[in-house]
């Protein structure tokens, strides 16, 4: 109905030939939206700008936190929390505005070089930069420059790859000689759909480029089908080129991984708890943690862009209304048994599942009569959070083993020879 609604407003308007359309979505498709102002008590307003871009490119200066408290925050930018998001062409320019992060001037001018010089030949829809290379990170050497990482969207590997093969072989294994249908194919049905290209330098930079198709993208940011790029989306990076369907969904990734937080949490926490669980996620089974990565990995990501995951999260916590803040830092959540069972319900459908089969499981194992056993008892079982980081392992562990082992293919034996004892050397000296 929603994307009938749309579709036919957006459809009027342009026959019309009015510059903005206003679509009227309601309100109960999203019971998390604190009403703010009278245009919003009882719908929710999303623009449609066919002749505008959907998202002006920015540059950001790093050293800027949240801009304003979480209360100041609220509004109509942050409330599309859908469970399938609309198929919309366009967005409202603000919309998703938390995911675009501060970055330095002159280190956006270095990143968005590389990816226009791929680019240039070979188109990309979506595309970030995340890890050390790009934020800060506690327990890695400032001096050392590491390889900067890179992930891009784009609507057909196979073309995507038969262009960039053309444009740069020298960037692939030997894979690549096999062309890109053995590149696409090995790609999308192995592992987490991701196709790896480390060890490239790039205008004088080292990085390391994943390939993905937008479809793979966005069907794992909605439904966590192996969290390896969703959980990758739940801690900060920097966009350089976005996508309206790609910002939506991640919008939504982030919704259900602020409800994973809060299911695990006490009725009272801090900002730096609930970010601890949420960065924490997408490493629960992945093996690359017991092998070679800092055991503190999470808290030195958390504590050194603090600034950046409030960015990201403070206008979502802002639009929950079962979360208030307390004070600076300091926030209580709505623990009845309803809210939760609210919350628990809109978890992605795979994570969902896992849990309640854990709990049945559990009841069966004890003797209790599973009949009756609704959602709500579900939600306020005392170990919700271990059936949910059970189900997140099983959910994370294959696809991040396969993709390591995929990667062998991807980079070459010489390159992934090169990669692990880079890791080893890590945790060699964090051993001493």
């Amino acid at each position: 109905m929603l994307n009938k609604t749309i579709s036919t407003t957006t459809a009027i308007a342009r026959q019309r030939g009015i510059r903005q359309a206003i679509a009227w979505v309601p309100k109960d498709l999203n019971t998390d939206h604190k009403p703010q102002g009278r245009a919003y008590n009882t719908q929710a307003r999303v623009r449609l700008s066919p002749n505008r871009p959907s998202s002006p490119q920015r540059r950001h200066n790093s050293t800027r936190g949240p801009t304003a408290p979480l209360r100041q925050r609220r509004g109509p930018n942050y409330i599309m929390d859908f469970e399938v998001p609309p198929d919309m062409s366009r967005l409202p320019p603000k919309f998703g505005d938390n995911q675009h992060i501060d970055i330095d001037d002159a280190t956006w001018q270095q990143l968005k070089a590389v990816v226009d010089s791929i680019h240039h030949k070979a188109p990309i829809r979506y595309a970030f930069a995340y890890g050390s290379g790009v934020f800060a990170q506690k327990g890695y050497d400032s001096k050392k420059k590491p390889m900067v990482d890179f992930v891009f969207g784009v609507s057909h590997p196979q073309h995507w790859h038969s262009l960039n093969l053309q444009a740069n072989p020298h960037h692939y294994s030997l894979l690549g000689k096999f062309g890109s249908k053995a590149v696409a194919m090995t790609q999308e049905r192995f592992g987490a759909g991701v196709y790896f290209n480390p060890f490239v330098e790039v205008n004088g930079m080292n990085i390391k480029y994943g390939v993905v198709s937008v479809d793979t993208l966005c069907n794992d940011l909605l439904n966590w089908e192996t969290m390896y790029l969703s959980g990758r989306l739940h801690k900060p990076v920097k966009i350089l080129i976005d996508d309206p369907r790609t910002r939506l969904s991640n919008q939504v990734n982030l919704f259900n991984a602020t409800r994973v937080a809060l299911l695990s949490l006490p009725k009272r926490f801090t900002s730096e708890e609930l970010f601890y669980k949420i960065a924490g996620l997408s490493y629960l089974g992945d093996f690359r943690m017991s092998i070679g990565e800092n055991p503190h990995k999470v808290q030195n990501i958390v504590n050194a862009q603090l600034a950046q995951f409030h960015r990201l999260y403070d206008p979502l916590l802002g639009n929950l209304s079962n979360v208030t803040t307390l004070r600076e830092g300091h926030l209580e959540q709505d623990d009845s048994p309803l809210v939760r069972s609210r919350t628990f319900q809109k978890l992605p459908p795979k994570l969902k599942q896992g849990v309640l089969y854990r709990y049945h499981s559990a009841l069966s194992k004890a003797g209790v009569e599973i009949e009756g056993k609704d959602v709500q008892s579900v939600a306020t079982a005392p170990d919700l959070d271990k059936y949910l980081q059970s189900t997140i392992h099983s959910i994370v562990q294959i696809p991040a083993l396969s993709q390591s082992i995929k990667g062998i293919a991807t980079a070459g034996l010489l390159k992934t020879g090169k990669y692990g004892m880079e890791k080893l050397g890590k945790w060699w000296t964090r051993s001493k």
